[in-house]
């Protein structure tokens, strides 16, 4: 039976349209599994100390694994394997798996001789606490978890390159199967190390489940040499930029958790729950359309097809806006019945509810700008050029943490602290100043798009005018979504904390079914190109009418791209 699965899941995936589509419903799955992770912790601890404690444990992994992740990243790994024969291919990963293991154990033993200091001076408040041994302990476990991920993005590239996209794109949800087995079976035995040894049972679980397939491809049937050091040092220095574009995300998630630790406690994890809620639809939409269109990207501009490439992502960029505004208008709208359906249960009480649902809101006003920014990213690496989306990242990540210190302070001024709270309904909610953390990451997010737009318009021509008309569209749209949800919830019993998780549930179902139908006529009205093509695609589907597909390579997510995964 066992066998039968791995040999299921080993199966080639032939077609960028059909890889596309198992690349968004594993991204659907794992958001899912999640958001029961999510429940899970939240009816087990609630927005406290333990997992605050819990998440400001990830920082350090998190930051060494996106810089030793990108390294080794598929973006880079896959190319050098296309153009090799197979004994080519062997010695290349055998010459990886050498140069990254003994850099992954140098900067690992590093970073856990050092963080006892780093997260003193991080956190002083854990230390104030006296849990500034819980969280080194924590840390040091969870550097585990790096090593094990980019072992994965080795794996990756190979399993990739055979075209099996399926094997890959569930090693997400084994990880999260990991955590929730920390949070189910390890921590009633161990405490909050057991949550650790969760997170790295799921990053074994991510790189485990590639294995057979890749020794049944000839690797890792031999002791791994350091065959190619020449090409390990070109993998290296080429990857050096992206790997600094990427930490600068966790550069500013350090600044936002420390900012966090400084506020009322459980705001760490009051904003780490928002940040994953709002992650999802960025999954889904932003990271897919982004994903799916690099290889066309890329090719367009190796062809000299310079109109060609700007046509693509622009086409990529239009589906991103007709998604994610109505989305960021339903959730507006619907962010307190999303919060208490999906974390609302134990010790997750009406307070965490309602900062976790306008924190939610607030950071999903970036939605459509962080689709923006994963598309527009990966247009510049098809070009070759990683220094733009490197300084762009560096003020996202300072502007991000200096605009938190001020809005944290501007939010100490009652006035400023009741009128944010008026405006989302938090009257007299205790910890609100949280928000401020929201707020920045927003703005921040939000201009940094803006930059690099106008910059890619400046650089390739003719994008802007190609977007126009659809993002009229799409706001449009998402105007009318929000004022049909919300016609429909005024018509309802407003929600309560004795409100039953079934009312909650089919009432936000109800308003947010409303909202979608009425922005799916307010595009069909506007005769919106989008909305022609994806309902058309779905009658050819409904009809069973498949379209002939190129075998192609469709690179998908390198794991260290998903900071949070």
């Amino acid at each position: 039976m066992m066998n039968r699965a791995l040999r299921f899941l080993s199966s080639e995936v032939r077609g960028l349209q059909t890889a596309v589509y198992v690349l968004a419903l594993c991204a659907l799955l794992s958001s899912l599994l999640a958001l029961l992770r999510d429940r899970l912790f939240a009816h087990a601890f609630g927005a406290g100390v333990q997992l605050d404690l819990y998440y400001a444990a990830f920082r350090i992994p998190d930051f060494l694994f996106v810089c030793l992740g990108a390294l080794v990243s598929v973006y880079m790994l896959i190319p050098e394997l296309t153009r090799r024969d197979a004994e080519g291919e062997r010695d290349y990963i055998d010459t990886v798996l050498v140069g990254f293991s003994l850099l992954a154990i140098f900067a690992g033993a590093v970073a856990a001789l050092l963080a006892p200091g780093i997260l003193e001076r991080l956190f002083p408040q854990f230390a104030e606490q006296g849990r500034l041994p819980e969280l080194v302990a924590l840390t040091r476990v969870m550097l585990l978890q790096p090593v094990l991920l980019g072992f994965s993005n080795i794996f990756a590239a190979i399993t990739q390159t055979r075209h099996r996209y399926t094997l890959y794109a569930i090693s997400p949800l084994l990880y999260n199967l990991g955590i929730i087995i920390g949070i189910v079976a390890l921590y009633p035995l161990f405490g909050l190390p057991g949550l650790a040894w969760g997170v790295v049972l799921g990053a074994l679980f991510h790189a485990g489940i590639q294995i057979p397939s890749i020794v049944h491809d000839g690797f890792l049937r031999r002791l791994p040499r350091l065959v190619l050091p020449r090409e390990l040092v070109k993998t290296i220095t080429m990857s050096v930029p992206r790997a600094l574009a990427l930490s600068m995300n966790q550069i500013a998630f350090i600044g936002l958790t420390a900012l966090a630790a400084t506020l009322a406690t459980g705001s760490i994890a009051i904003f780490m729950f928002a940040y994953n809620l709002q992650a999802v639809p960025l999954a889904i939409i932003g990271a897919s359309y982004s994903v799916a269109a690099f290889p066309t990207l890329a090719s367009a501009l190796s062809n000299g097809e310079r109109s060609e490439f700007i046509r693509h992502i622009a086409i990529a960029a239009r589906h991103v806006l007709f998604w994610s505004l109505p989305a960021t208008a339903l959730i507006v709208v619907l962010r307190a019945h999303i919060v208490r359906t999906i974390l609302g249960s134990g010790a997750f009480d009406w307070t965490d509810t309602r900062l976790t649902a306008a924190a939610f809101a607030v950071l999903s006003l970036s939605l459509a700008c962080q689709g923006l920014m994963l598309l527009l990213v990966r247009g510049y690496y098809a070009a070759g050029r990683t220094f733009v989306p490197f300084l762009v990242s560096t003020g996202i990540a300072l502007g991000t943490i200096g605009l938190g210190e001020i809005l944290i302070r501007a939010f100490g001024l009652p006035t400023v602290l009741a009128s944010v709270q008026s405006l989302l309904r938090l009257q007299d909610i205790p910890g609100s100043t949280v928000l401020a953390l929201a707020f920045a990451y927003a703005i921040a997010t939000i201009l940094g798009t803006v930059v690099l737009a106008f910059h890619f318009e400046r650089r390739f021509r003719g994008f802007f005018a190609q977007i126009k008309r659809s993002l009229a569209q799409s706001i449009t749209a998402a105007f009318a979504a929000g004022i049909a949800a919300y016609a429909m919830l005024a018509l309802m019993d407003p929600l309560t904390f004795a409100s039953t998780l079934f009312s909650v549930f089919s009432r936000g179902f109800a308003a947010g079914t409303f909202g979608l139908i009425v922005a799916g006529l307010v595009y069909a009205l506007l005769k919106n190109s989008e909305y022609l093509e994806t309902t058309e695609a779905v009658r050819q589907r409904l009809r069973r009418k498949p379209q002939e597909e190129v075998a192609e390579v469709a690179v998908m997510a390198s794991a260290e791209e998903d900071t949070e995964l």
